[in-house]
């Protein structure tokens, strides 16, 4: 399958989906966000073709757009789904050859989880082997086809480790992506072999936050209750709803902006805050999915009115922070630096 990456200007309903995530989606639904994707089957010798007018491959702005060509095997019964590859790179001339595909599926590939880590291992590697080892990603993912994303870790190596914590008492499953470069012909190829999904089972108890009644900074920076609380539920796919920077009218009709320039900033979605009913010990905080543009502070309190700052963190999407010894609080909250919105976040669970 072919698909080409929404630009800035192709942005469909507020979403600009990346191919990495997208691409190998739309080979199992047909989303509407996959509705250009081309598909074609290989002849005999493994040969595939598509053609292209110059259109197909620019974005709004006349530039070249980030293609991908994405295929996926399907399971052999011991796994979830098979392994997976996928080519990207921005087409320059009218006739472009992608280097060869090849799935990686290592036989050894081990995922072992008890109460502190989650360990993992694996032998050989993808692509040529008179290039430079690739750059391993170990995904973590929850749902019923195994897209919701619970935690990623970049950089990892064979033989490695992921907290425990991270994954909880998740019932899912992981797979390691290897990202090779090659520039070819003048053409860079960013090409990602994901190996098949292998089951992962966490052995802890739910963290204390789970199903905990949480907040988020409404349009004068109060905290306005979400419910129900999606910060805390354990699906980690969903983020939590965002507030309007608009005001209603007087006849309660629909939202419309300010009325004056000199009204106070919007201060929506600047925090978002759990309520663990009593005072507790806390020691650690994991972000998942979370979109921030500046490091996060994470603060504590005991009535939800004063706050104690415990910690400063950088902003990456699943985000482990370890608080100092000896904090106990029932209130906790996560903000930014700058004081800017917390765009996006699916779980935020809370350690003991």
């Amino acid at each position: 399958m072919l698909l080409k990456e929404a630009d800035a200007g192709e942005v469909i309903g507020g979403l600009l989906a990346t191919v990495t995530s997208l691409g190998l989606l739309c080979l199992a639904e047909a989303v509407e966000l996959c509705k250009d994707a081309r598909k074609t089957t290989t002849d005999s010798t493994g040969t595939y073709t598509f053609r292209l007018t110059g259109r197909d491959t620019r974005g709004t702005f006349n530039t070249a757009s980030t293609m991908a060509v994405s295929a996926r095997l399907p399971s052999d019964g011991d796994t979830a789904t098979g392994p997976a590859v996928q080519a990207r790179f921005k087409v320059h001339r009218t006739a472009l050859t992608v280097p060869p595909l090849t799935f990686w599926e290592p036989a050894d590939l081990v995922v072992r989880a008890d109460s502190s880590r989650v360990r993992f291992d694996w032998s050989g590697r993808p692509g040529p082997k008179d290039r430079k080892p690739p750059r391993y990603t170990v995904t973590a993912t929850s749902g019923t086809g195994g897209d919701d994303v619970v935690w990623v870790a970049d950089g990892v190596k064979p033989g490695g480790s992921l907290d425990a914590r991270a994954i909880g008492d998740l019932r899912g499953r992981l797979h390691v992506t290897a990202t090779l470069k090659v520039t070819d012909d003048g053409t860079e190829f960013t090409t990602l072999y994901d190996t098949q999904r292998v089951g992962l089972v966490g052995v802890l108890e739910p963290p204390q936050s789970r199903d905990a009644e949480c907040a988020v900074a409404g349009r004068r920076g109060e905290p306005e209750p979400l419910v129900p609380c999606s910060l805390t539920d354990g699906r980690y796919g969903r983020p939590y709803r965002l507030r309007s920077c608009l005001l209603r009218n007087d006849s309660g009709g629909s939202p419309g902006p300010r009325a004056t320039e000199s009204a106070e900033p919007c201060r929506a979605n600047t925090f978002v805050q759990i309520d663990l009913g009593v005072r507790r010990p806390i020691t650690a905080v994991f972000a998942h999915g979370l979109s921030a543009s500046s490091p996060v502070v994470i603060e504590t309190s005991d009535d939800g009115i004063t706050w104690s700052r415990q910690a400063d963190a950088g902003e990456p999407r699943f985000l482990e922070v370890t608080l100092s010894p000896g904090i106990d609080a029932r209130y906790l909250r996560l903000s930014q630096t700058d004081g800017n919105r917390v765009t996006r976040l699916n779980e935020l669970a809370v350690w003991p």
